[in-house]
């Protein structure tokens, strides 16, 4: 009769594969880092003047289409205590929005107030509103004017989501494979 030896256990896979999960987590954690921690804000190129919205605007423009001329408009940028002052649009209606552009670019937290003038030949400038940023904000509204910063906002890095996802998946494939091991 033949003797029939007892199936081995089969031991588990050393830990050695764990250590993979050191550069592949850390990847991760790179990528994801540089890709919510960047700076806020951007660079303004021009400002775009409107009518407010809502009754306010409503009624501001209809009192401007009563009078018989446009107004000659030109704004005023205030930056640290720097005036920046833009070309005068003369007789242009608002309408949808005129646009100044900048002589240079700006950061968007170096610009601090929009003022918004009427320009008179003879007598002295009137001025219309004033509109305080808080050098965060693209947009906001006066007491008569909407103002919009144009230009490009800060973005993150583009390799860092796809060094994120490359971590991800390195480590997704560690812990699979480690798995593995341990059933098979």
């Amino acid at each position: 009769m033949t003797q029939v030896l007892p199936k081995r256990v089969p031991r588990a896979r050393p830990y050695w594969r764990l250590l993979f999960l050191v550069p592949s987590l850390a990847t991760l954690a790179i990528g994801l880092y540089y890709y919510t921690h960047f700076e806020e804000g951007g660079v303004v190129n021009a400002v775009k003047l409107s009518t407010k919205q809502g009754l306010v605007g409503q009624a501001a423009e209809a009192v401007s289409n009563v009078s018989l001329s446009s107004p000659d408009l030109y704004l005023k940028v205030i930056s640290h205590g720097r005036e920046i002052e833009l070309p005068v649009k003369k007789d242009t209606p608002i309408g949808n929005g005129l646009t100044w552009d900048l002589p240079r670019q700006m950061a968007l937290r170096d610009v601090q107030r929009v003022e918004v003038w009427d320009h008179h030949r003879i007598t002295s400038d009137k001025s219309w509103d004033r509109i305080t940023l808080d050098g965060v904000a693209w947009g906001t509204d006066g007491q008569r004017f909407h103002v919009d910063l144009v230009g490009e906002k800060f973005a993150p890095p583009t390799w860092a989501l796809p060094v994120a996802t490359v971590g991800a998946a390195l480590t997704l494939l560690c812990v699979v494979r480690f798995i593995w091991d341990q059933v098979v």
